[in-house]
């Protein structure tokens, strides 16, 4: 791709920082929404490393709610809308951090651009690609030459407050210059959430703003060809629903039991609509390039223009005739491989009648997606949840006795990896404890979902109730350690933290079935040594770094190991011994 030399904008150069972004713009626009603090470590920082340090240092004024936003994976769920991008695909000053990533992994040559400097910079070093960086001025022509893009990707709103109308015209016109003949082009768009909501219960969502965004996309020579809208709102990634069946989904709501199903329950009894503000991802052809291509969604469900909703979780999903996972990193592609071999496993126990028949791997262009059958599943509170997950560990079989030093989650607790993982929570001296003095301790055994919680149960119209997500499955475990996980879940959906849901099991003060049930299975452990191990589990058990991946699970995390700490060392009578 060549650099024009009459577009560098007023610094007049593309040398390359020390990230390899080109600076072709000396005009420099303030990152929104985004503290001062951040904005400077990321221009201080020339490595992940450095971001994540500021990012875990408690008085660094990083909020949780902003880490998760800036490095969740969903945020490039959307990258499943548009054809297998095969070609090469610019990323124009999208707020969506790992879309770019997400594109490339699904087989683009992609090259990042942004008139915002910080972003562009925060999401090469901690959502890096191979390709192309360039800080541009908007103001001036693109620095590609004509024809260089199969797929174009912009916040158009983002356009429009920077240049207002007019520039926004001037921009989607050169996006038409540099597009290939058979291109895409993606646009993102916000509503005002209420006349958002209004016209989608009309059963018109397109209606809204929907003429002036195709007359914009009338600039680059493209014409709207999908529109899809997320539910419930931007920041949960939570559902990308095709317009047309917006409507429809608003009153289905969501399918799934458990806390998410709660939450949308509670919105509406409150007066909500369930949504708030939902944006929208348009996705545009050429006017000249032929029939449509099928998107990735769509080649995932199986069948030419088959009705995806395009969900998104740590990895992306589309329904269709199955349920498909679809990866949208090189780790999620692993550990969707991983998945589905844990979920084959399961059903090799005395889970299998709780287990999902027939999930398998498949190719869709460069990646292998995850198939699952669907589930039409019915609404349950949290007390009748509650039940169905003690039904089903009480159909396992716990009359294996074994120490806990022969189990999974021991290996675990043992290995470099946890060292590091305690070290970074401060649990360290809690860990170094049960070691010593736990791993004779016999307890019942056996195989262990890992991740028990009501938003795994599927309850289906029909039939046994199920159990999804098989991620953190292992064949041979303390047994005590889901319906421990269970009962705390359900604690922390009352409003409770995670270290008082723990101590209020160590202490009596919790009980219900999931709770008796864990106590029944804790063989030698008093109350207090269980939930360490409990809570040691959680600390080493995520597939991936949670520091560098998932850093805004450390605060909870931190604060149950130091509650823990506290409350032995006031109560010597339940140290581990």
């Amino acid at each position: 791709m060549t650099a024009r030399s009459g577009s560098q904008g007023a610094r007049g150069t593309d040398d390359a920082d020390e990230v390899g972004i080109r600076r072709l713009s000396a005009v420099d626009p303030v990152w929104s929404d985004v503290p001062t603090v951040v904005r400077q470590t990321v221009r201080r920082a020339t490595s992940a490393v450095e971001v994540v340090d500021a990012m875990t240092d408690e008085t660094s004024g990083w909020s949780t709610e902003l880490v998760r936003s800036l490095l969740h994976p969903a945020s490039g769920g959307a990258a499943v809308l548009v054809p297998p991008p095969t070609g090469r695909a610019l990323v124009l000053g999208s707020g969506r951090h790992t879309l770019a990533p997400a594109l490339e992994l699904l087989g683009a040559d992609v090259t990042r651009a942004d008139w915002v400097y910080d972003r562009l910079r925060f999401q090469q070093l901690m959502h890096p690609t191979s390709g192309g960086l360039a800080h541009l001025d908007l103001r001036a022509p693109l620095p590609w030459d004509g024809a260089t893009f199969d797929l174009v990707w912009l916040d158009v709103d983002a356009v429009r407050s920077e240049l207002g109308p007019s520039g926004a015209t001037r921009v989607l016109t050169e996006v038409g210059r540099v597009l290939d003949r058979q291109a895409v082009v993606v646009v993102d768009t916000r509503h005002a959430g209420r006349r958002a909501i209004d016209a989608a219960r009309r059963g018109s969502p397109g209606r809204v703003r929907g003429s002036s965004t195709r007359r914009l996309l009338a600039h680059a020579r493209v014409a709207q060809a999908s529109v899809h809208v997320a539910v419930p709102d931007r920041d949960s990634w939570d559902q990308l629903v095709p317009a047309e069946r917006l409507a429809g989904a608003l009153a289905a709501g969501d399918q799934r039991s458990g806390l998410k199903r709660v939450l949308s329950t509670t919105l509406r009894t409150l007066g909500g609509a369930g949504l708030l503000a939902p944006d929208r991802v348009v996705v545009a052809h050429r006017t000249d390039g032929g029939a449509p291509r099928l998107s990735v969604a769509e080649l995932a469900a199986g069948s030419p223009r088959a009705p995806v909703d395009a969900l998104s979780d740590a990895r992306v999903a589309v329904a269709g005739s199955r349920f498909v996972k679809i990866p949208l990193s090189v780790d999620q592609h692993e550990a969707l491989a991983q998945e589905v071999a844990n979920t084959t496993a399961a059903r090799s126990t005395t889970f299998a009648p709780f287990t999902l028949e027939g999930v398998r791997l498949d190719d869709v262009g460069p990646v292998r997606v995850a198939r699952y059958p669907v589930v039409r599943a019915t609404e349950v509170d949290l007390d009748r949840a509650e039940h169905l997950l003690v039904d089903i560990l009480d159909a396992q079989d716990s009359t294996t006795l074994a120490p806990l030093h022969s189990t999974a989650l021991w290996t675990r607790l043992r290995s470099p990896r946890a060292l590091r993982d305690c070290d970074e929570i401060g649990a360290s001296a809690l860990r170094e404890r049960v070691l010593q003095d736990l791993g004779d301790v016999v307890v019942p055994v056996g195989a262990t979902h890992g991740d028990l919680h009501p938003d795994n149960l599927l309850v289906p119209r029909s039939g046994q109730p199920l159990l999804v997500d098989w991620n953190r499955f292992e064949p041979y475990n303390p047994l005590f350690l889901d319906p421990a996980y269970a009962a705390v879940q359900l604690a922390r959906a009352s409003g409770g933290t995670l270290g008082e849901a723990l101590l209020a099991i160590a202490s009596g003060e919790l009980d219900g079935p999931l709770v008796g049930r864990a106590a029944d299975l804790r063989g030698e452990l008093d109350a207090f040594q269980m939930v360490s191990v409990v809570l040691l589990d959680r600390v080493v058990s995520y597939s991936l770094p949670r520091r560098r991946y998932k850093p805004w699970t450390l605060p909870p995390l931190r604060d149950a190991v130091a509650a823990i700490s506290t409350w032995r060392g006031d109560r010597s009578g339940h140290v581990p011994s």
